[in-house]
């Protein structure tokens, strides 16, 4: 008889196939807290920005100006259209493919850079020679002209179907 009163005193209807107590209702609680917790901080970390495209087309006076990236990476191109000569100088600037246990990982250096366009493929290139580089590691020496909304980047090229991971933005922009 005790069995029959406890289920009318509590009120909820005892069912084999769905419980109803307090776990399974903490742990649904639980999980809708957790997905809103991950959607708000999804919403608080997006900067708005999407991934950069590439431009088919830009000149030099385009492109000149100085980048920021990450880990205070960053690039200015200078280039003077009397000459038709472009020069840059690196800050803080990475080795391609560097693994994390290296020390050094970056590096300052200058040089000269120029536009390129390969044959077939709509995407302009800022290509950089330096003019003392590095002895046994290879800097990265190729970004891809594009643009991020209205706003002008340079990027590292990755796999099409991924997001940059190594992005400089024109500084104060």
């Amino acid at each position: 008889m005790r069995a029959k009163d406890d289920r009318w005193r509590s009120g909820l209807p005892k069912s084999p196939i769905l419980p109803v107590g307090r776990f399974p209702v903490t742990g649904l609680v639980v999980a809708v807290l957790t997905f809103v917790g991950l959607l708000g901080f999804a919403w608080l970390s997006w900067d708005g920005r999407g991934c950069p495209e590439a431009v088919a087309r830009a000149s030099e006076a385009d492109v000149a100006g100085k980048y920021e990236g990450p880990d205070g990476m960053s690039v200015r191109l200078r280039y003077e259209a009397g000459t038709g000569r472009g020069t840059f100088s690196v800050d803080r600037w990475p080795y391609e493919w560097s693994p994390a246990y290296r020390k050094e990982k970056t590096f300052d250096a200058a040089g000269t850079w120029s536009l390129s366009q390969d044959s077939g493929v709509q995407e302009m290139r800022v290509q950089l020679s330096f003019e003392d580089a590095p002895l046994h590691r290879r800097p990265l020496r190729t970004l891809v002209v594009g643009r991020d909304g209205d706003e002008r980047v340079l990027f590292k090229s990755t796999d099409p179907d991924n997001c940059p991971s190594t992005v400089l933005r024109r500084a104060g922009g």
